[in-house]
């Protein structure tokens, strides 16, 4: 492996850095609301599947732009694109603590779904574009993790700042804190620049961004494409169960308290985040990324089910919780990997809106069904749903790695 330039390398750390703080913001958004439904469900007299319809709306919104903001993204200003996402986020946080009803709630979701749309595929194409090709398997690792992070602290920060405060400021606080990122990001925009576009510039012939819609329909059609996007389906019911849902089902299951509730979702969040940089290690030493997730899901997915199955001490929960957030986490850079090495370098943000608009399309069915079973006092099914579905994606993984064997003549 060659050396890659310090200039370079200093360059390559500036834009991970960067995009990974977006991506930060982007995952703590997921989670301001979640963590405050037993409080909003009381303040604003809605049901658990009335707030569920929230998340519901913020995902149709993002399924159905996901993939035109990825050809965006490819053919226009990505980081511009990305701080106006950051912001637009922001203001709609701002608007929920200013307004707060439920309506106002819903409506902000369209926006903000809007926005979310953008992260995925920009995110992919400016490391993709800007990061050297040495430092990218790190750069995927850091990246992913810094969601992780965002997620993970979300939940204690936001029913730090509800019960100091009120969840209406809680919430303003952290859409400004939206903008003020956003202003980061426009500061240095000229950092996460397209490296080839740069070059392009300096005399080379710049390479035709021109549309075609029929190689781009067959390349997201493709079997190992089409599995990339079922495994992101799959990975957001399982993710939405524990992450949006556990801490009403533990509130029913055990009446246990918010802030208790709050700390095993924190344990399975920042349990996720370690198992992603352990990941990132495993998947730069073997090229048997298939294995990686196929174990990492089967383990997560038994322990979630567990949960469904027993009645546990808290101390078990927070075990169990964190085998299911290590063992998920270890499967993320592999599934990237596994996406990259079948996607065109100038189609990276195409394919990444695609496969991840399965994020989405769960996102839509997930919340109505564990709101539906927390509504119905059957608060253990939400994990049994949940573990299933994690143990199911090893199927999406022995259809990709076929499809791209095949492809390949193995």
């Amino acid at each position: 492996m060659m050396d890659t330039p310090k200039s370079e390398t200093v360059s390559s750390v500036k834009v991970t850095g960067l995009v990974s703080l977006a991506h930060l913001y982007s995952h703590f958004f997921f989670f301001v609301l979640p963590p405050l439904f037993p409080l909003l469900r009381d303040d604003l007299s809605v049901s658990y599947t009335e707030l569920g319809v929230l998340i519901v709306a913020f995902n149709i919104v993002s399924a159905l732009t996901q993939l035109p903001m990825g050809i965006l993204v490819d053919r226009l200003d990505a980081p511009k694109l990305l701080t106006a996402a950051v912001a637009l986020q922001g203001l709609s946080l701002i608007v929920m603590g200013l307004a707060p009803s439920y309506w106002v709630l819903l409506a902000m979701m369209i926006p903000a779904g809007l926005a979310n749309a953008v992260y995925h595929p920009a995110d992919y194409s400016i490391l993709n574009r800007s990061v050297a090709s040495e430092m990218m398997g790190r750069a995927f690792s850091i990246h992913t993790v810094s969601g992780f992070v965002g997620s993970a602290f979300a939940p204690l920060v936001m029913v730090f700042l509800a019960t100091t405060v009120d969840w209406q400021t809680a919430v303003i606080v952290v859409g400004s804190g939206g903008l003020l990122i956003a202003g980061i990001l426009q500061l240095n925009r000229h950092i996460m620049a397209d490296r080839e576009a740069i070059d392009n510039s300096a005399g080379d012939p710049p390479q035709t961004t021109d549309i075609n819609l029929k190689q781009t329909a067959a390349l997201l059609l493709s079997l190992p494409i089409l599995m990339g996007f079922v495994f992101w389906l799959f990975i957001s019911v399982a993710h939405t169960g524990v992450s949006y849902f556990s801490v009403s089902a533990f509130d029913q299951m055990y009446d246990m308290p918010l802030a208790t509730a709050n700390i095993a979702l924190t344990v399975f969040l920042a349990a996720s985040s370690a198992g992603i940089l352990v990941g990132g290690v495993l998947s730069d030493r073997t090229n048997r990324h298939d294995l990686i997730a196929i174990y990492g899901t089967i383990i997560s997915g038994i322990a979630i089910l567990t949960m469904g199955l027993a009645d546990m001490a808290f101390a078990s929960i927070l075990i169990a919780m964190s085998i299911a957030g290590f063992a998920s986490g270890l499967t993320a850079p592999s599934r990237d990997l596994l996406v990259r090495a079948v996607t065109p370098k100038k189609s990276m943000g195409t394919v990444f809106g695609f496969v991840s608009t399965g994020l989405n399309v769960g996102g839509v069915i997930a919340p109505l069904v564990f709101g539906v079973l927390l509504d119905g006092g059957r608060a253990s099914n939400v994990f049994l749903i949940a573990g299933v579905f994690q143990i199911a994606i090893i199927l999406t993984v022995f259809g990709m790695q076929r499809a791209a064997k095949s492809a390949r003549g193995d």
